[in-house]
């Protein structure tokens, strides 16, 4: 997906700051959390729970290209976070434009194909 983007959101916790961002790698992290599957991740019956999932993943990918050590569970997070400082539709925002971006991209390279 070179040329595109990636939407982030600045989240602060335990001293630093941390640039949420949705990649493939964390959607892996959170399809792995949950039996090999992503859709108990993006169905809506969960909400705070798919929340926290994402942003430890978000948090632990960038935590991990920053080379700091800090790694964190979403229980970890659930039980020292409250609610209100959760940014549960961003974050879950920032889930589903990715999904949305890599789906057009998939979209336009069927399409040069189909053109060639």
């Amino acid at each position: 997906m070179s040329g595109v983007r990636q939407k982030t959101l600045p989240f602060a916790f335990g001293g630093k700051t941390y640039l949420l961002r949705c990649n493939m790698a964390v959607l892996a992290d959170v399809q792995e959390e949950n039996g090999g599957r992503l859709s108990p991740a993006l169905s809506g019956e969960r909400g705070m729970k798919n929340a926290l999932q994402f942003l430890a993943a978000m948090m632990n990918d960038y935590a991990d290209e920053q080379c700091w050590p800090e790694r964190y569970s979403w229980r970890e997070l659930g039980r020292v976070l409250h609610r209100k400082d959760i940014p549960a539709s961003e974050i879950i925002g920032l889930v589903f434009d990715e999904l949305a971006a890599r789906e057009t991209a998939a979209e336009g390279t069927q399409e040069e194909a189909a053109g060639n």
